[in-house]
């Protein structure tokens, strides 16, 4: 079996210091070393296939070039999506990405936590289902980089990367209210993170704004799953009495299982219901029909969050909690339409 190539090895073939290998590899730019040193040293590696130990690198203090993020659910296309985005951005970087799901289990969710910090990750991206600022706070004094993403953590020094969910939420009942839609019903996330409290104060904040009554009745919440807004858009149509012709929907998923329990009962959409959804996942663009839905900036929340991670590697951690929003999008399809009548 062949042995594993070592540091001394390429720098033996090179004819240079182990010094001078360690510092063409440092990520760092080395202006005063003669370009035919460093060509040389390249040469070796290549020819002696070398990969260096990022583990003894980090303990050298270099880091290990890899991120960590923590996500509640991998089946959910918009954290897919997320994902998919992170590893782009980390890859045109030379950055490498672990990614745990937690499953919605803050058990798990430590576990990978601690896996990570024991892996000597650069920094860990997290979107928690429940951590508390103790533990966010004791990771910080030990010197690794948190960011939050969606869902801040009271207490917590950790920087927080948001999307605007509350204008998001606006903007969904605005354009069904510019439609002619007056009863609106929502089905809702659980009240306890706060992007679902935000988007839905949105949708109830709007139609106050626009003197229209906030139905309680009309307000349905459950988990952002697709099987829940399929079960829940059923209990609203089976209350047709209530009259409503618009549904907004608080993430993507739950909005095409809403479209599916209409156009099980013989209905079609939007001739019998306006519906929005929220994240603007791939399936919303390819859905029959196609889903209007408020579009959350997925690449710019990823590259605040890499770049976030890389600044405190370099210049260290933020001395004061930060918080970052960007501004949601409406994305106008197929599954809304104007109504004639008021």
């Amino acid at each position: 079996m062949r042995t594993r190539v070592t540091i001394r090895d390429v720098a033996k073939k090179a004819g240079v210091s182990i010094s001078t290998v360690s510092r063409v590899l440092s990520p760092q730019v080395n202006d005063y070393m003669r370009e035919e040193t460093r060509k040389e040293v390249l040469k070796a590696i290549k020819e002696l296939d070398y990969r260096p130990d990022i583990r003894a690198q980090s303990l050298r203090g270099r880091g290990t070039r890899i991120v960590g993020l923590v996500m509640p659910d991998a089946l959910n296309p918009f954290y897919q999506e997320l994902a998919y985005v992170l590893e782009e951005v980390c890859y045109r970087e030379k950055y490498g990405l672990l990614v745990c799901s937690s499953k919605n289990s803050i058990t798990r969710e430590l576990a990978y936590i601690d896996l990570l910090e024991s892996q000597k990750v650069d920094g860990i991206i997290i979107s928690t289902v429940g951590l508390k600022e103790i533990k966010l706070n004791n990771l910080v004094g030990k010197g690794i980089p948190i960011v939050l993403m969606d869902r801040d953590v009271p207490g917590a020094n950790i920087p927080v990367m948001f999307t605007n969910n509350y204008l998001g939420g606006c903007q969904a009942a605005q354009h069904l209210i510019d439609l002619g839609h007056r009863k609106i019903a929502c089905i809702a996330g659980s009240m306890s993170t706060l992007s679902s409290i935000n988007r839905l104060k949105g949708y109830t904040d709007t139609l106050q704004k626009n003197g229209l009554e906030v139905d309680k009745k009309l307000i349905k919440e459950g988990k952002l799953i697709y099987e829940d807004g399929y079960k829940l858009m059923k209990e609203l149509a089976r209350k047709s009495s209530d009259g409503f012709t618009a549904v907004f929907c608080l993430n993507d998923l739950v909005a095409l299982g809403a479209m599916r329990a209409v156009q099980e009962d013989s209905k079609s959409i939007p001739s019998d219901y306006s519906i929005v959804g929220f994240d603007n996942i791939y399936l919303s663009s390819i859905s029959n029909p196609t889903l209007t839905t408020i579009a959350q900036p997925i690449k710019q929340i990823a590259q605040g969050a890499f770049r976030t991670i890389k600044r405190a590697r370099e210049k260290g951690l933020p001395k004061k909690k930060e918080h970052r929003f960007w501004d949601t999008k409406l994305i106008a399809r197929e599954s809304c339409r104007e109504l004639v009548d008021n």
